[in-house]
């Protein structure tokens, strides 16, 4: 069994799909179709290897963004859509992925 993500990992996939240091899960999945068109083997048969490993490369980051993503849970209580409305939400989803962004030792 896998151990959990680790911001390595984290920070990598999101470089290699091309996201900022913050993204919704729609910004995700656009930029995910939108590298997946762009790099599929199937568009660059001179170079079909390369794109392969490519490709690969991109299904696994996106992977491992959407698991690190969908592994916290999100409420429906009316108490916390509003801290969602006022942006409270975000900022402790950004606090744990950020905490211990200068002292992972991975």
């Amino acid at each position: 069994m896998k151990k959990s993500i680790s911001f390595k990992e984290i920070d990598k996939a999101r470089k290699i799909l091309e996201l900022g240091k913050t993204s919704s899960m729609q910004e995700i999945k656009d930029k995910y179709r939108e590298l997946s068109l762009k790099y599929h083997p199937d568009k660059h048969v001179k170079n079909k290897e390369e794109y392969e490993d490519k490709i690969k490369e991109i299904n696994n980051s996106y992977e491992i963004l959407i698991k690190y993503c969908i592994k916290y849970p999100i409420s429906f209580k009316a108490a916390k859509t509003r801290e969602v409305e006022d942006g409270e939400y975000m900022k402790q989803h950004y606090k744990r992925f950020y905490d211990g962004w200068w002292g992972d030792k991975d």
